[in-house]
């Protein structure tokens, strides 16, 4: 049963791990910080080594939800327009799952505060939280 669940690869190829969906998350909603970033290859700025990055596994996280039925908050300062096709492909509020955008600088409290009263507006109850914006930059 286990190699049938669905998974996405989050690092190159030379090194390549999976996500799976561990716990089932249909008709759950969740936030995920961080989400709006795109999904590009970036290589290391580092010579020495051979160190790939997927930047923008929030985003890749947040499809996944989405594709097991799960509401989705994308909470970032912005959508690129890989995260931007993807919440207008699930911003129907007829259907369901649905992905809403919220732009969010989570190091305010505020814009944090107002991230969390809108996933409870749009989708009810919340039971998932993936804080994963952050800043890269390479070495």
């Amino acid at each position: 049963a286990e190699a049938n669940k669905p998974s996405l690869p989050i690092a190159g190829p030379e090194h390549q791990f999976r996500f799976r969906m561990s716990f089932a998350v249909q008709g759950r909603s969740a936030i995920v910080t961080g989400a709006g970033s795109g999904a590009s290859r970036m290589d290391s700025a580092d010579k020495h080594t051979s160190l790939r990055v997927i930047v923008g596994i929030n985003l890749s996280f947040a499809k996944l939800l989405l594709e097991h039925g799960c509401n989705v908050l994308f909470a970032d300062l912005a959508l690129r327009p890989e995260a931007q096709a993807i919440v207008d492909q699930y911003s129907s509020k007829a259907k369901t799952p649905r992905a809403v955008f919220q732009r969010t600088d989570v190091t305010d409290w505020q814009q944090l505060e107002r991230m969390f009263e809108v996933a409870e507006r749009e989708f009810g109850e919340l039971d998932v939280v993936c804080p994963g914006a952050g800043i890269f930059e390479p070495v």
